[in-house]
């Protein structure tokens, strides 16, 4: 019954760093707007938005990181950070010079969650981390930041840190980190993978990824790295592609709309379902080496995802 009451729980995440440094971009290639990158404006103090993941209700808290504001969120830490489960600080590694400024705001906001004795799981992006960054500025940052942390001794021992690098030039480095992330929420994530896995195996498949309506892959399966990357590229322009689709038309049944390309033989399915009536649809991107899908097994395993996610 506990493990059944923190799963219908909401859950709060709060995006934070410094002005400038890539949050909202990062939202929005979730969001599927990477064509408003170039009007980006500063976020003004907090900006708040719910969204769905697996059943959950998700609170995304994306906070401003102007200095005045920065200052705003340290003195008010009791209502900006409780109830928070997972942390997202994100730091832009081209803007050199204040890469210590902003360790130095993340070990602050390290010591207010300490001060108030929460544990949410603290997720730092090293973002902007683009495929022209030169190789002497990456080793510079690296060297930096290992640098600050060991003079840290609350940042070494918080027990759940973790470090990633993304780009928006490579949306796949978002996507898959969120999605980890996110997964960490649910319980019953390991029975999704088993699920997903049997029936890739069964169908013969060479890749697949169940993928959310926040662009997040919720589970994947794939023959070898090749097909992996393939798949991780290509899943944020099919979405994109099925919502170009949806603007232009007036569809009942979403259920049907399925898209197919042929690429060097192999043929690469995208499927929309649904798995929870009156909710966003999921989506499946198969590799595959026949251009059709066999409706039974598809329906049979909505049906067990359907039971798993409802549960």
């Amino acid at each position: 019954m506990e493990n059944e009451k923190n799963r219908t729980d909401p859950k709060k995440v709060v995006f934070l760093g410094l002005d400038n440094a890539g949050k909202t971009s990062i939202i929005l290639s979730l969001h599927r707007e990477v064509s408003i990158f170039t009007v980006i404006k500063p976020t003004r103090d907090t900006e708040r938005r719910k969204f769905k993941f697996l059943g959950m209700d998700i609170f995304e808290w994306d906070l401003g990181g102007q200095e005045r504001y920065r200052i705003n969120y340290l003195e008010k830490a009791q209502s900006i950070f409780r109830r928070t489960d997972i942390l997202i600080y994100v730091v832009d590694v081209q803007d050199y010079d204040r890469i210590e400024e902003s360790y130095n705001f993340l070990n602050a906001i390290i010591n207010k969650l300490t001060e108030m004795n929460i544990e949410p799981s603290i997720h730092i992006f090293f973002h902007k981390n683009d495929p022209d960054i030169t190789e002497s500025l990456q080793i510079k940052i690296n060297d930096t930041f290992s640098n600050l942390k060991a003079k840290n001794k609350d940042f070494q021992e918080h027990p759940k840190t973790f470090t990633y690098k993304t780009t928006v030039f490579d949306l796949s480095s978002i996507i898959n980190t969120m999605s980890e992330i996110l997964l960490s929420l649910f319980p019953r994530s390991k029975l999704i993978e088993r699920t997903i896995q049997e029936f890739v195996n069964s169908s013969g498949f060479e890749g697949l990824e169940l993928i959310d309506d926040n662009s997040l892959i919720i589970e994947s399966v794939y023959l070898n790295e090749k097909i992996k990357s393939k798949l991780n590229s290509l899943s944020p322009y099919f979405l994109k592609l099925n919502d170009a689709f949806d603007a232009l038309e007036d569809s009942e049944n979403g259920d049907k709309n399925q898209i197919i390309v042929e690429r060097f033989s192999k043929y690469y399915i995208f499927k929309q379902f649904t798995l929870i009536d009156g909710t966003t649809p999921y989506y499946v991107l198969i590799c595959s080496n026949e251009p059709f899908l066999n409706m039974i097994e598809i329906d049979t395993l909505i049906n067990v995802l359907r039971d798993i996610i409802s549960y």
